[in-house]
């Protein structure tokens, strides 16, 4: 659905401008659900609590983890030789000054939590993991992409409306 103005010269019938508006400002199939677009230009939403588990020093490390997502994508991640790089478990333990085995402890709660995700990608024989942050907690852009939405689907479907949620799921092919 979505809703056209046009803007006509009445004197001479000529078209001077439309505006369109609707469904189709709000999802694109390339870039996502446009979420939260009215909350402001912040990248975390106070309505949304954290997880009831998440002692308040956690929430901290959260936070300065969020500010190493890369892009647009929620990915933590950095510009290295190459291009981009995902953090391991050492980058991110210098990120928010813990042990390496204390890391491993707080990533694995965060991905429990849900606050969260670990990708496995195996290329080429080689095999990287991922961590994308839940972007209810912490959003780097104005919209939920696809492989965000297909990674937080459970904690996010509460948040997005049921038309946004079906054009998702047709979107991944299901």
């Amino acid at each position: 659905m979505k809703k056209i103005t046009t803007y006509v010269n009445t004197g001479t019938g000529e078209i001077v401008a439309q505006k369109q508006q609707g469904i189709g400002n709000r999802f694109d199939p390339e870039k996502g659900y446009l979420f939260r677009n009215q909350a402001g230009g912040f990248s975390q939403f106070y309505d949304v609590p954290f997880p009831k588990a998440m002692t308040d020093i956690e929430i901290g490390k959260m936070t300065r983890l969020a500010q190493k997502m890369w892009g647009k994508t929620n990915m933590l991640g950095y510009r290295g030789n190459g291009g981009v790089k995902p953090y391991d478990i050492p980058g991110i333990a210098k990120a928010i000054n813990l042990q390496e085995r204390q890391t491993y402890n707080f990533i694995n709660k965060m991905v429990d939590l849900g606050v969260l995700a670990k990708v496995k990608i195996t290329s080429a024989g080689k095999i990287d993991y991922q961590y994308y942050v839940n972007p209810l907690y912490y959003n780097s852009s104005n919209r939920i992409p696809l492989n965000l939405y297909l990674l937080f689907r459970e904690q996010l479907d509460p948040y997005i409306p049921s038309w946004a949620r079906k054009l998702f799921i047709e979107q991944a092919g299901g």
